[in-house]
């Protein structure tokens, strides 16, 4: 952070929640496709596959692929100013929802949605490295900022639903982009850019091959490969199956959308506050080293899969909604200690280019293609299991949760000497990002 730059702990505070805010409304957006897929299948007459494409491929890969050059953009540029355009051009497509008539129509919303979404994470995710550049403050502050994803859950699916029962799915879509519309100006107004004034240029790499060395760094430091390989693989089977698991409830179990979106909201906003404060706070409290901590996170999300298998074979609506209560906790417990690791293994010059090279994997594969292989399983599946085609297409997608437990371990193994020849690298004029680069040449 630049060292003229102290904000005070309140406004520090009002930041992070603005900047949670905005993060929110992206997974606002995302839970109300996984809530609302079914109605859209019935009302458009689609298939799987469509609805795959739909929540996949439609609107991941180009979210995937924008937030790189949009990070790289936020590590030199206004974030603040950055984050205010897409959100707001977020807000402006979403609301065209309430005129969709057809497939190609709403697939042309979600792709310009995905430019809008594609802009806001990589920035907010940086300004939050500078406005809490402590290493617990910034657990916390980023574990508060995940826990925007819990609160989204819950307004989503518990509103959505009761939107969608009474004035149907195209309405429940422009209701959501009006607080879009409000948060691009209050984030524009209110939240300082730290570095404004200075120039953030990624000083020691040459202007050539930054992105490149910004790769070499991800795959040279064995924490960061393992780390982000490990956050890959799980994202990708939380982001494969999601989408896809009210159209399995109401397919399977026949709840109502209204039914749907209330327990879904309750489940997926309470269990995924524990899980991100128990993954934020409570690692600390079981192992004081990162070694430690990330073999906690390991145990967690090897059980994801069995949880997964519980939810999706238990009989009855009430035996699969207990199931899914674990599942999310489990799941969430990685983000608070994830994402703040990866922020201390990378220099502040490429903090965001970082996490969006990581993202752009996680969200090419599970955004992009993990959705629509699902509904290309559960079509082929078809034929020959029927309505339980869903259950078992999504049972194999889980599978990744533990490839992804694999990794975490190994990061464990790593990080405590990983992170001490970083903080002991000799460059007393280089970033850290350059430092690391440093090694070998």
């Amino acid at each position: 952070m630049d060292a003229g730059f102290s904000p005070r702990a309140p406004y520090k505070r009002y930041v992070l929640a603005v900047l949670a805010g905005v993060v929110a409304l992206n997974f606002v957006d995302r839970f109300l496709v996984t809530l609302l897929l079914q109605p859209i299948k019935d009302d458009l007459r689609l298939s799987d596959t469509q609805l795959g494409f739909l929540g996949g491929i439609a609107f991941g890969v180009l979210y995937a692929t924008l937030a790189l050059p949009i990070a790289r953009w936020a590590d030199r540029g206004n974030r603040v100013s950055i984050a205010s355009l897409a959100i707001l051009l977020w807000g402006v497509t979403v609301s065209f929802c309430g005129l969709v008539t057809s497939f190609l129509q709403l697939v042309t919303i979600r792709v310009f949605a995905a430019i809008g979404e594609a802009g806001c994470f990589p920035p907010t995710y940086s300004l939050v490295g500078d406005y809490f550049p402590r290493r617990e403050e910034r657990t916390r502050a980023m574990t508060i900022y995940w826990l925007a994803a819990s609160v989204a859950a819950l307004i989503s699916f518990a509103a959505g639903g009761w939107v969608n029962e009474t004035y149907g799915w195209r309405v429940a879509f422009v209701v959501i982009a009006v607080p879009g519309l409000c948060a691009a100006v209050i984030l524009k107004l209110t939240v300082r850019e730290p570095r404004a004034g200075r120039a953030p240029a990624i000083r020691g790499m040459a202007p050539s091959s930054r992105l490149i060395d910004v790769f070499q760094l991800i795959w040279k430091r064995r924490s960061l490969r393992h780390l982000s390989a490990a956050t890959i693989l799980l994202l990708t089977t939380g982001q494969g199956i999601t989408p896809w698991v009210g159209a399995f409830l109401i397919r399977t179990h026949g709840m109502s959308t209204t039914e749907l979106g209330l327990w879904l909201g309750v489940i997926f906003g309470f269990a995924g506050v524990v899980g991100t404060l128990l993954g934020g706070y409570g690692a600390a409290l079981w192992g004081r080293t990162e070694r430690e901590q990330l073999h906690a996170t390991t145990l967690t999300v090897a059980c994801v899969m069995p949880c997964y298998a519980l939810f999706l074979l238990l009989p009855g609506k009430g035996p699969a909604l207990a199931a899914l209560l674990p599942l999310v906790v489990l799941f969430n417990f990685f983000v608070g200690p994830t994402f703040a690791l990866m922020q201390r293994l990378v220099g502040a010059d490429v903090r965001a280019t970082a996490v969006a090279i990581v993202m752009l994997f996680a969200n090419l594969i599970g955004m992009g293609l993990a959705p629509q292989l699902v509904g290309i399983l559960s079509d082929a599946l078809a034929p020959h299991l029927g309505t339980d085609s869903l259950r078992y297409a999504m049972l194999l997608m889980s599978s990744a949760s533990l490839w992804s437990a694999y990794h975490f371990w190994q990061v464990g193994r790593t990080v405590a000497e990983d992170l001490s020849e970083l903080a002991g690298e000799d460059a007393p004029n280089l970033p850290p990002s350059a430092a690391i680069l440093k090694e070998g040449t």
